[in-house]
């Protein structure tokens, strides 16, 4: 250890006895005292026994749970005690906090109070406190500041803020008529049916009824400070409103005796009933003569009050409520047509017969049509007339089956399906105008070409009445070594002219493996057993015959017929059902 001078040894040494001091630096001591040296960015104060913190950082004016708020923050950079001496909560970049005023370590730092610093500077509020004097100027003074308010504003008793100014409570207001206080300023306005003039601050009347600012429903008359409302003629005032006057109520006679008031706004008009016109003054109405104008009557014209009447002519009868000759409904009388159908026509009627008869209007009943001496005659083998029909009869070996249709086969049995004539009937009888069973239309058909019995293959001249009853399937028993592909199972042949070659006979089932066929030639059609090897066994076909006719071409013969003819002379669809045994 290094021993001290003997003038040193007599003097204290304050770097040992006092703990604590030269905060933020050294202590060096002196004869009698000492000194400190200060860290960088500490400055020594006057009498150098202290280091003042001199460093620059950001003051915080709010901390929240120990953390300063940015937003509260000067942008000045300014030393710890011009902060924590002027109000200021938290200083530096380590957020760290200001003592509180009245402790000791605040009497430390601020030794000359709030508004100097450590050393005794004055401290420039406006410049470390941010937004100080808003709405206002901030102006620093010794060891304080204060405010220099914009207009509308003005000083609290402090003189360190700036406060609204009412202006409406000034003396003499601002405004003449409604004043209303705002921050910084206020606003004038004006009473109902007033509106504010460019100076803002004197009202004028407004004018509500060239601005259209009223509800008067017609006339608007303005007024000091507001509007009146007027009606037209016609009107009752109501408030703002204007209800029409209805002049028709009260007064049945306004439009006279034939009218019809109708109330229109502010005034009504009259309307004439149908054959009356109004007269010149509007309010009466006066006969129409229809006669002397567009009447529209052929057979003469009467004139009447409010109308007119028209001659009809025969067949015709005047409506009872309508000015028109309408159709008289001679079928109305029992006795029209007698036991015929009555169909009323404009102007006259028409007795209707069922199909085969005739109307005879001498004896007032329908009369049966002889189809089979007509022109008309549809049967290619013969034809015999029936009550209200005929029947075709089929050649020689040939059965009648289904309508229309002749048929022939190697099964057939004498006898087997056959239906009994009548007593005294034979099928030689037929005569080549004659027929069998049948008949679909009744009316005569024009145009015909008369047929015979002798005209077409089968050679066979004969003329069969002889028919099968498809009711039930037909038996047929072929052996089958007898038989080939070409031998015909069954022949089909139309017994009806406009049938013949617009006719074909198909197999509609039971000839799904395609053991049979349909073959045709000359007008008739053959059932064949197909080339393929077919075996013993019983087979269930079914065949149907289909008109061959294009529609535009039934259509043509339909009107040169009748609307039935498809159904009619074409006879009805052949399903013929055969229960075939191959032996």
């Amino acid at each position: 250890c290094l021993s001290l001078p003997p003038s040193l040894s007599l003097y204290e040494n304050e770097c040992r006895t006092k703990p604590g001091i030269c905060q933020n630096g050294r202590c060096l001591n002196t004869a009698g005292s000492y000194r400190c040296v200060c860290s960088e960015g500490f400055l020594e104060s006057p009498s150098e026994t202290e280091c003042l913190d001199n460093r620059q950082g950001f003051c915080f004016i709010e901390v929240l749970h120990t953390m300063c708020q940015m937003a509260s923050t000067s942008r000045n950079l300014v030393t710890k005690s011009e902060c924590c001496c002027n109000g200021g909560r938290g200083w530096g970049s380590g957020c760290e906090l200001c003592p509180l005023p009245g402790t000791t370590q605040h009497k430390k730092m601020c030794p000359h109070g709030n508004g100097y610093s450590t050393d005794g500077r004055d401290i420039d509020e406006c410049r470390i406190i941010p937004n100080l004097c808003q709405n206002g100027q901030c102006i620093n003074t010794v060891g304080s500041f204060r405010c220099f308010c914009d207009i509308g504003y003005t000083t609290d008793l402090t003189a360190t803020s700036c406060i609204d100014l009412d202006e409406c409570t000034q003396s003499p207001k601002p405004c003449n008529f409604i004043c209303k206080n705002t921050e910084g300023s206020y606003l004038c306005s004006c009473p109902r049916g007033y509106i504010l003039q460019e100076d803002g601050k004197t009202c004028k009347d407004l004018d509500e009824c060239s601005t259209k600012q009223h509800n008067c429903q017609f006339l608007c008359v303005n007024t000091i400070g507001g509007f009146t409302c007027k009606c037209p003629p016609g009107f009752t005032q109501h408030q703002t409103s204007c209800i029409d006057n209805n002049e028709c109520v009260g007064q049945a006679t306004i439009c006279g005796q034939k009218g019809m008031c109708h109330n229109t706004p502010g005034s009504f008009t009259c309307d004439c009933q149908k054959g009356f016109s109004l007269d010149t003054s509007g309010l009466d109405c006066e006969d129409v003569d229809e006669c002397g104008g567009n009447h529209r009557c052929q057979h003469g014209c009467q004139n009447t009050l409010g109308g007119y009447r028209c001659g009809c002519p025969q067949g015709y009868m005047q409506h009872y409520q309508w000015n028109q000759c309408v159709d008289e409904n001679e079928c109305s009388n029992p006795s029209a047509c007698g036991a015929a159908s009555c169909y009323n026509t404009l102007g006259s009627y028409r007795c209707m017969c069922p199909s085969g008869f005739d109307f005879d209007q001498f004896a007032g009943d329908c009369q049966d049509v002889n189809e089979c001496l007509a022109t008309g005659n549809p049967c290619s083998y013969g034809c015999s007339n029936t009550d209200g029909g005929y029947l075709c009869g089929c050649p020689g070996g040939y059965y009648r089956v289904g309508q229309g249709h002749c048929v022939s086969s190697m099964g057939f049995h004498p006898g087997q399906y056959q239906s009994q004539p009548e007593e005294g009937d034979n099928e030689h009888l037929l005569s080549p105008e004659t027929c069998y069973e049948c008949k679909i239309n009744g009316y005569p058909k024009q145009s015909r070409q008369r047929r015979n019995a002798n005209h077409t293959q089968p050679q066979d001249h004969r003329v069969s009445l002889a028919s099968w009853d498809i009711d039930a399937p037909i038996s047929l028993n072929v052996s089958i070594s007898e038989l080939d592909n070409k031998d015909h199972i069954m022949e089909f042949l139309p017994a009806i002219e406009p049938l013949e070659n617009h006719v074909r006979y198909v197999i509609t089932s039971g000839n799904e493996n395609n053991n049979f066929r349909i073959h045709q030639k000359n007008g008739l059609s053959y059932l064949h057993l197909s080339r393929k090897k077919v075996s013993a066994g019983r087979y269930a076909l079914e065949v149907t015959s289909l008109p061959l006719y294009k529609k535009k071409q039934l259509l043509r013969m339909e009107e040169e017929n009748d609307v039935d003819y498809l159904t009619g002379d074409i006879g009805e669809v052949l399903r013929l059902k055969l229960q075939i045994q191959l032996l």
